[in-house]
């Protein structure tokens, strides 16, 4: 029985190699009950042309494809990405040695180290806010949010340089970031559902993520964000009724 399973396994990744892995590849290996590891393996050394907006992620998980394989398919994504436009040869930057990421958490850099983001409350103005947030960054309706104070405590200066360690439960693709509008000793900020053509939600600033090591990764943005107040907002379930959250908050200088 083991030999048969070895030999369908080798005829299985035979078949895959001939053509770019994508969802549903993974989605028909997950199914024929191919072990996490194995499938993280082909995922790295096969091909593949994965589709990962929104929706595409809810399809994945209702299929019981775990983070950590949804996780290797963003790498992939991002590594095929940026080795096409540096002529295969790049890599993403290893985080040093000598730095400890304490997650987790959201760190930024400076100098040669990363320093923990501090948290703000935040205040939904919208009622039921904390029951219209779903997992995977989803947002059902448009909520509007305040953050006490005029600014944020944590001073970041260009070009900026944000890392990810989502908490158990947690997943990579569940932050969002929001700028937020310094008014009246507030700052605002508004967001809504997502858009299913850019798979960002409504108010929200596109980014991407590259794995650096287990459970941290690198924020990617497309466009370099200007001066400004910003937030970063873990969108996910609550059972709290009060009404507020967190807010990993952050001012940009010049």
């Amino acid at each position: 029985m083991r030999r048969f399973r070895l030999f369908f396994l080798s005829v299985a990744l035979a078949l895959l190699a001939q053509e770019p892995m994508n969802n549903e590849g993974v989605i028909k290996l997950v199914k024929s009950g191919m072990s996490e590891d194995l499938i993280i393996n082909v995922i790295q050394q096969q091909p593949g042309a994965y589709s990962l907006g929104a929706d595409d992620l809810i399809t994945l998980k209702q299929a019981s494809v775990s983070e950590r394989i949804i996780g290797a398919m963003l790498a992939k994504t991002r590594g095929d990405s940026a080795m096409g436009a540096a002529g295969g040869n790049a890599r993403p930057a290893a985080i040093p040695q000598h730095t400890s990421i304490a997650g987790p958490g959201i760190f930024y850099k400076k100098g040669n180290e990363y320093f923990e983001l501090l948290t703000e409350d935040v205040t939904w103005k919208t009622s039921g806010a904390m029951k219209n947030i779903a997992s995977a960054g989803i947002i059902k309706k448009d909520l509007n949010g305040t953050v006490a104070g005029p600014s944020s405590r944590n001073y970041l200066t260009s070009p900026v340089e944000i890392l990810l360690s989502p908490p158990g439960g947690v997943g990579v693709n569940s932050y969002i970031l929001l700028p937020l509008k310094p008014n009246k000793g507030l700052r605002e900020f508004n967001v809504g559902p997502v858009n299913r053509k850019s798979g960002v939600a409504k108010g929200a600033l596109p980014f991407g993520v590259e794995k650096i090591s287990e459970n941290v990764f690198r924020m990617v943005l497309g466009t370099p964000l200007g001066p400004g107040e910003y937030g970063i907002l873990a969108a996910t379930p609550s059972e709290s009724n009060s009404g507020t959250s967190e807010m990993y908050t952050f001012r940009l200088l010049m």
